[in-house]
């Protein structure tokens, strides 16, 4: 998964926003973001790490790959038991546990990149899965011969029936959830990638950190460029730190987007608003 020739984050993500979200390597992504984040960071360490993931995966099934249940047991026991990942310790969100390279560096990590990791490794062993948004934590779900299971990589990799599902539904919400299929939504990989960075957002937001919010929303929007929602984001976050030129430039673009919706008026509005401060000299 070497990258070749030295590049930018920059360069990198930006080339991932105009692949087909279909061809998107998902976990060559996660790290190039980790990177965005960290320029300094060298990712070809944690590239060998993933490939050895992936071996040992491969040596543990040797040549029952048509053993489901033996696919679904080399992940659980590589990634969660030899190699030690698991959830942070009472489901404490922060940046670094959304990010692939600090996750690979302590073993813990955020429910979302633990799936990530968990698909990189099922993938391999030539199963098809998916990444599940379900609101107590991300799930996979992997397809084998007796139809699709869920799995939850926040415990270990283990397999999730419909009463554990309810049981995480009512724990998250409390008092007696009702489960239904809407709340178990399958996400694209743009969608993953997006959804990470929407997360580091919010905690940077959290702790009063909105530079560092406007620099998750940026990377976001270097692979999901024609996403309305991102750039409508970044426009109100250079507002907030008082960029009005670029708050401007933003909200422009996103009104330009046919997916800005419901949200033209009071776009329109704002950048109305701004364009009076901008002509009165304001920075």
């Amino acid at each position: 998964m070497s990258s070749g020739v030295e590049q930018t984050a920059q360069q990198a993500l930006r080339r991932i926003g105009l692949l087909d979200t279909s061809a998107i390597d998902l976990c060559e992504a996660a790290l190039w973001l980790a990177k965005w984040a960290n320029p300094r960071l060298k990712l070809d360490v944690y590239r060998r790490h993933l490939e050895a993931l992936v071996q040992a995966a491969l040596d543990y099934v040797a040549t029952d790959v048509s053993d489901d249940t033996l696919i679904l047991e080399a992940a659980q026991q590589i990634i969660s038991r030899r190699y030690g990942y698991g959830a942070t310790a009472g489901a404490c969100v922060t940046c670094e546990t959304l990010n692939l390279a600090d996750t690979i560096d302590h073993r813990r990590g955020d429910s979302m990149i633990l799936a990530i990791l968990y698909r990189h490794v099922l993938i391999a062993l030539g199963r098809t899965v998916e990444i599940i948004a379900f609101a107590p934590r991300t799930l996979v779900a992997v397809y084998t011969g007796g139809g699709r299971v869920l799995l939850d990589p926040c415990d270990g990799g283990r397999l999730l029936d419909a009463r554990d599902l309810r049981r995480l539904l009512n724990d998250h919400r409390g008092g007696d959830a009702v489960l239904n299929p809407d709340q178990l939504c399958t996400l694209d990989l743009r969608q993953v990638l997006v959804n990470l960075q929407h997360e580091i957002k919010t905690y940077h937001l959290r702790h009063a950190a909105p530079e560092a919010a406007l620099l998750s929303v940026e990377g976001a929007l270097l692979i999901a460029p024609n996403d309305a929602r991102l750039w409508r984001e970044l426009g109100f976050l250079h507002m907030r730190l008082d960029h009005i030129g670029d708050a401007m430039a933003a909200l422009e673009h996103f009104l330009q987007l046919p997916e800005s919706g419901s949200h033209r008026y009071t776009a329109s509005q704002l950048l109305q608003q701004l364009r009076q401060r901008f002509e009165h000299g304001e920075p």
